[in-house]
């Protein structure tokens, strides 16, 4: 598998700017010209290429997934992450075309049922496992139970690490399936994990929505859990929140709107802006899960936005530390046969995380313009999967646990 990637270019000269262009779209001709050709096909020219008369630009790119490679691919990346590009290349395509947000994420979650007899927001259960712990709490303003996560520290006045989990946000966590609790067996700190959040933005929401249910999440995580857990755990008030993929967005909007709250934030492989690629990066997230991307803010573009928008506020993550990193998309070895050799999968895997990479300049520079210090980490390669995110979150960590000794 090509890691670099890129050959070269001849010592001689410099690709000129139109040879790179026609080397970039050679690399998404199984893609790209495949979604194009679906969406300009008209009944009677797809019966004439002994295609079915309704096709969709899924259809056919699928097909043609079969005859692309992790190293074709890598060209578009590479060119797509260029110091100026204008955003993601894969993202962008796949956002013009058309192409259902369900090929980058799983399927719709059971919508969960409010229950109406659910009044008061309380710690109703736990399930102990030495440091690990389930907490089920009720939500009133959810209307049902969420389980959250906790792993104690072995000190009584450790503080406190808020971890918000992308788009599936299971329980057991990623945090926890992939090795928190090994990774943070050492350290001074007490996790705490929402989960039930599938495809929320971990937002609180104008208005139920049919298949996510009624969404109050910053509300439950910026309200009910310091009030309820944390002083049962320790006797600290000192917080952080990071997250990945859709909870690291979710960590910085947090830490904009209740800047009083967290004295250190990280995100790994996130998007900080509800504006441009942004808004994209959000409606596919909402809409992965079957869900009415209305519901969550209104229209994209109104103040409410704006006001969910980490850039726009950023002057507020002033006086605290920050991390940010991504990778490319550009796959390292082992990473084909991480997805079983699946190309939808792997493409979308590579789409999202150059996708946040573009983000995670934004935001680098965005923090630069205003002088607030970060620490930004761009990498040459990594896709949008947890054994990137897992090696990522010790760094993060290392990167901001001092600001919460």
């Amino acid at each position: 598998m090509i890691v670099n990637p890129v050959p070269p270019a001849p010592r001689t000269r410099r690709p000129s700017r139109l040879r790179r262009a026609s080397r970039a779209s050679r690399a998404v001709l199984g893609v790209a010209t495949a979604a194009a050709l679906a969406v300009g096909l008209t009944p009677a020219s797809a019966q004439a290429q002994g295609l079915p008369a309704s096709i969709s630009p899924e259809q056919i790119s699928n097909g043609a997934l079969g005859a692309i490679s992790p190293e074709s691919l890598s060209q578009l990346l590479y060119f797509g992450n260029l110091p100026g590009s204008s955003g993601s290349s894969m993202m962008g395509l796949a956002n013009r075309f058309g192409f259902s947000p369900n090929m980058f994420a799983g399927s719709a979650p059971p919508a969960p049922q409010p229950n109406p007899n659910i009044t008061v927001t309380k710690v109703v259960g736990k399930k102990i496992d030495g440091r690990y712990e389930q907490w089920l709490i009720d939500s009133a303003d959810m209307k049902r139970g969420i389980t959250v996560e906790v792993y104690r520290a072995t000190r009584p006045d450790a503080p406190f690490l808020y971890l918000l989990d992308g788009v599936g946000s299971e329980l057991p966590s990623g945090f926890m399936q992939w090795g928190a609790a090994e990774q943070f067996a050492d350290q001074n700190v007490n996790l705490i994990i929402p989960t039930g959040g599938q495809g929320s933005m971990w937002a609180d929401w104008n208005a139920q929505d049919p298949v996510l249910g009624i969404s109050k999440w910053e509300s439950f995580i910026t309200r009910d859990l310091p009030r309820l857990v944390e002083p049962q755990v320790s006797t600290s008030t000192k917080r952080g929140v990071g997250g990945i993929s859709m909870g690291a967005g979710a960590a910085l909007t947090l830490a904009t709107r209740h800047p009083e709250l967290y004295r250190a934030v990280f995100g790994v492989s996130g998007c900080y802006s509800t504006d441009t690629l942004g808004q994209i990066l959000t409606r596919y997230t909402v809409e992965s899960r079957g869900a009415t991307l209305t519901n969550m803010w209104g229209e994209p573009g109104n103040a409410q936005w704006a006001s969910h928008d980490a850039m726009i506020n950023a002057e507020k993550l002033r006086g605290k530390a920050i991390y940010l990193s991504s990778g490319t998309g550009v796959a390292n070895p082992g990473d084909w046969a991480e997805y079983n050799n699946d190309a939808a999968n792997f493409v979308a895997g590579m789409a999202l995380e150059q996708a946040t990479g573009q983000c995670t300049r934004a935001a680098d520079r965005r923090l630069r313009e205003l002088n607030i210090p970060a620490r930004v980490d761009h990498l040459p390669t990594g896709m949008h999967n947890w054994s990137y995110y897992s090696q990522q979150i010790p760094v993060a960590w290392n990167a901001v646990r001092a600001a919460l000794q």
